[in-house]
């Protein structure tokens, strides 16, 4: 994709300030169905937009806002590939697969902007989530599995913040392992700090970074329950580590729940210490008893699980209302 047509995707995506859903409706008539480019979307006039997209009158002024900020998002894109930032559309082939079965058109992300291998989503893949006030012991089951994963090849995903994710990152790299940090805000919103600790790992391409908001979008509430739907939407299996009975752990398990990805939940002798746990497992959460005296008998069964659905998930067809994301590049 030149960088005119990426340009286009941002002023689209982050410009027009229209709906997720609308968006991607728009990429599979244009894109799709009249098999036109955004270069070519911005280059027509308001009436073709309204006679071929179906667009309100609402939708049109946006979209002429957006348009207006194209030089900008030329060279926004300029300074992203001087960062080594990528960006891969929804369209592209190499967006991955079970984003697209995981989410519907109305939540599924445009673009994802990331830094390092692209390949390591190709891996099977298990998200590790839970509190960001964990327990010692929460802690160490999530390193623990993290390490057990990450050295048999399994792409670890965590959100990169205080807690299990990042006991999960440190987990994976321990063993020079796969894993994939999914941000809560802007990838150009990294701290230097955390851009020197990440980036050695970046360049052996150990680690991805992505992000589904534009790149100098500061950390929310509301992005960060956002991302959840892409952490575990990436995932074959989803690990909670520790969770109350409310909040982002919880609404990310349950919403994995809804994405009908398995859920594997730390399971503790003393109950009452993880309330969330509990009722996750009542739920249907499959259990991981820690803490164990055995790490393979514990985490051996999770490993074939994940590995199986990984096959599965490759074999499978999407659903009806992705089909057309999924085949713009394949017919």
């Amino acid at each position: 994709m030149n960088a005119r047509e990426q340009a286009c995707w941002l002023a689209l995506v982050f410009e027009s300030r229209l709906s997720i859903r609308t968006i991607n409706d728009i990429l599979v008539i244009w894109c799709k169905q009249l098999k036109r480019t955004l270069g070519d979307l911005f280059a027509a006039d308001s009436r073709e937009w309204r006679d071929s997209c179906h667009l309100k009158d609402d939708f049109i002024k946006k979209l002429e806002r957006a348009k207006e900020k194209l030089v900008a998002q030329a060279f926004l894109v300029e300074q992203l590939q001087h960062a080594g930032i990528s960006m891969m559309t929804v369209l592209d082939e190499h967006y991955p697969k079970s984003l697209k079965l995981a989410l519907d058109r109305t939540h599924i992300p445009p673009i994802l902007f990331y830094a390092g291998d692209v390949d390591i989503l190709k891996y099977p893949t298990a998200a590790i989530i839970g509190s960001r006030n964990a327990s010692e012991t929460s802690l160490n089951f999530t390193k623990t599995i993290s390490q057990y994963l990450a050295s048999n090849n399994v792409n670890v995903i965590s959100g990169y913040a205080r807690g299990v994710d990042r006991a999960a990152y440190e987990g994976a790299i321990i063993t020079q392992g796969y894993t994939t940090v999914v941000l809560p805000q802007g990838i150009r919103k990294l701290s230097q700090a955390q851009l020197r600790s990440l980036q050695p790992k970046i360049e052996s391409e150990k680690v991805l970074l992505l992000s589904q908001f534009h790149p100098d979008a500061p950390w929310m509430v509301s992005r960060a329950m956002e991302r959840n739907k892409v952490v575990t939407g990436l995932a074959q299996v989803v690990v909670v580590a520790e969770s109350d009975t409310k909040g982002g752990t919880w609404d990310g398990a349950i919403g994995a729940l809804k994405q009908k990805r398995l859920l594997f939940v730390r399971q503790s002798n003393d109950e009452d210490t993880l309330p969330g746990n509990k009722l996750l497992l009542a739920r249907g959460g499959k259990s991981l008893c820690w803490p164990t005296t055995n790490v393979n008998d514990t985490f051996a069964p999770l490993f074939e699980t994940i590995q199986s659905l990984h096959q599965y998930q490759r074999d499978a067809a999407p659903p009806p209302s992705q089909l057309p994301l999924m085949t713009i590049d394949q017919e």
